[in-house]
């Protein structure tokens, strides 16, 4: 024997080696003796099925005492295999078809099998009888197909973690299709409303996966549906509504038989599909889930102020981007909560500012998973915040109280107090458009300065009194100095009233600030074209509207338009195109307005304001 031969031999013995600790590799899990039945209850004259399945191989099979009911076929063997991700499975089934001889509650005992050495026992079922006859025996004449179906073979069932919880208490639902017969589809036609709750779909396989379960001493295969969870947002005895479908089971047919005693196949052995007794068809069959009811308590009347309606377990953490801003600079300030409980339903904090600083609603941006243990995950609330004036500034601390569930009482959480110190902004911060050097240019016409030199109309000759010149001149210096006191009491009036005077130039200022916008806009500095629209806008509305600086919020605003008869649809797009330029200049607008659109919209805008406060 050469050297190659020796090393093919010892190969061999190698991949022989494998292969048996391979196929003894299922001997060495636990092994499973179950015993089951097709159908409980089952009717008197009904055939049901009997199995004894071992998860290895086995020997000695010892059934137990069937006296109660007739033997119609058995015990017939079986045996399969199956490799599931590189492991191999191996079962060993001995089943009965059975009929009931007499109503009432029957208890099938233990079988035994020898496997591995050892004696195994299986489960005892209990089976109860009941008045009635399967398709399987029917006395009706001819040779008409039956087949036996019913909500014992197909079934939807929900399952709840809890049934009694407080309100905003996580349950999760499980809805589950079981069945004992072959489903080649199904469909759901009606899907819960969940009326009292909210809820949070949980994500579920593309294909529906199948295990077994055995109910009453039945084995069904079973998939899940649909997982939900659910949070009641009220108290009381809460009920979840029946999930509805429609299943299409594959079935053996059975032939009538005729009950003639002179009909050779009046037995049940021949009723086999084998010898022609049956067939194969789709039979449809709606599926419909029990309702459940849940009680909800009522939370605790000792709630603090800062309670919304959180419940679970959290954390909460404050975040100021910058202190020390300038005068009408945006100031970003975060809460993030983080924890487990109904998170996606926690809403804002409230914390009071001063007056000074202006409070944008928060942008809520959510990182939360929702799974078999309910909702977690982070809820973070971006408050955006304008100081308008100088000075130093403080809020806070930020309050948030839940429900603690372990604890059956109210947690309050507190951010630490903040300060801002807000520095003296550049003068283009400011809302307020400037008047202009013309105004006032006249101001200096009206005195001038005293010669003390000649002029050019004096002769220094004592008889210019009385003189043509001196009458020609004196009537002028009369009729020039009336010219001047109408001209001058005109332009004290106008300019008695700057606010008037600010009301006026109101268009032509925002105008002229829209016009640096749209440059800004064509350089592709978008950040200081929403700037200087939100200026010309802010100016606008404080000139035309006669309105103080230290007054100027969208309060006070909406006022001052309500007064002046600008419609509400007017109002509401000012505001809207307010809130979008503060936004747009220190967020990114993901799916926002075209810039070029709302340089139109704020020129539109301040037309039609003009023309609804002059009318």
């Amino acid at each position: 024997m050469n050297i190659s031969t020796l090393h093919n031999m010892k190969r061999f013995q190698g991949l022989l080696l494998v292969w048996l600790l391979f196929i003894c590799a299922g001997t060495l899990h636990a092994q499973t003796f179950t015993a089951g039945v097709s159908k409980n209850p089952v009717g008197l004259n009904e055939q049901f099925q009997l199995s004894f399945t071992l998860s290895s191989s086995g020997s000695a099979f010892k059934p137990p005492s069937l006296s109660e009911f007739m033997v119609l076929s058995g015990p017939n063997q079986s045996t399969s295999m199956q490799f599931v991700n590189g492991s191999m499975s191996q079962s060993l089934t001995f089943s009965y078809i059975l009929q009931p001889k007499k109503e009432g509650s029957f208890k099938i005992e233990s079988a035994s099998v020898e496997s591995g050495g050892k004696l195994l026992l299986s489960n005892p079922i209990s089976i109860t009888v009941n008045k009635g006859s399967g398709g399987g025996q029917s006395g009706q004449q001819g040779n008409d197909q039956k087949t036996n179906i019913s909500s014992n073979n197909i079934f939807i069932k929900v399952s709840i973690d809890k049934s009694n919880v407080f309100v905003g208490e996580a349950i999760v639902a499980s809805y589950k299709l079981y069945t004992n017969v072959q489903v080649v589809n199904y469909s759901i036609n009606k899907i819960p409303a969940f009326n009292g709750f909210w809820s949070q779909d949980m994500q579920m396989p593309a294909q529906l996966q199948l295990k077994t379960e055995v109910v009453n001493g039945v084995t069904y295969q079973v998939g899940e549906i649909k997982k939900v969870v659910l949070f009641p947002q009220q108290s009381g005895t809460l009920s979840l509504e029946p999930m509805e479908g429609e299943c299409i089971a594959r079935m053996q047919v059975k032939r009538n038989r005729s009950g003639s005693p002179f009909d050779i196949f009046n037995d049940p052995f021949f009723n086999d599909p084998f010898f022609g007794g049956g067939g194969i068809r789709d039979v449809k069959f709606a599926v419909k889930s029990a309702p459940v009811k849940i009680t909800v308590k009522e939370l605790p009347a000792n709630a603090p102020a800062s309670f919304n309606g959180a419940v679970g377990r959290y954390t909460m953490e404050g975040i100021l981007d910058k202190s020390n801003p300038k005068a009408n600079d945006a100031v970003s300030f975060k809460v993030k909560l983080s924890g487990k409980g109904n998170i996606k339903l926690a809403e804002a904090p409230e914390f009071e500012l001063s007056p000074d600083i202006e409070k944008y609603d928060p942008k809520i941006t959510d990182n939360i998973t929702v799974n078999e243990r309910g909702a977690s995950g982070v809820r973070t609330f971006e408050y955006l915040l304008i100081p308008r004036h100088q000075g130093s500034y403080s809020f806070g601390p930020v309050e948030f109280s839940y429900f603690d569930l372990d604890k059956k009482n109210y947690v309050t959480l507190k951010t630490p107090a903040y300060q801002l110190k807000v520095e003296r902004g550049t003068e283009s911060g400011s809302p307020v458009a400037s008047t202009g050097k013309a105004d006032f240019q006249v101001l200096g016409r009206d005195i001038r300065f005293i010669k003390t030199t000649p002029t050019l109309f004096t002769s220094g000759n004592e008889d210019f009194y009385g003189s043509v010149i001196f009458w020609i001149l004196l009537i002028v210096g009369i009729g020039g100095f009336a010219f001047l006191v109408v001209f001058r009491r005109k332009q004290l009036a106008l300019n008695a009233d700057m606010a008037a005077v600010k009301s006026r130039k109101a268009t032509r200022m925002a105008r002229k600030r829209l016009e640096t916008a749209g440059s800004l806009l064509k350089s592709g500095n978008q950040t200081g074209f929403y700037d200087e629209t939100g200026k010309a806008l802010w100016g606008y509305l404080s000139d035309k509207l006669k309105l103080p600086v230290s007054a100027l919020t969208k309060e006070s605003v909406v006022t001052a338009l309500t007064n002046a008869s600008v419609t509400q649809k007017t109002t509401n797009r000012l505001v809207e195109t307010i809130d979008y330029c503060e936004f747009a200049r220190f967020a990114r607008m993901e799916g926002g307005k075209n810039p070029d659109q709302v340089y139109q919209d704020t020129v539109n805008l301040i037309t039609q304001l003009e023309d609804e406060i002059k009318n």
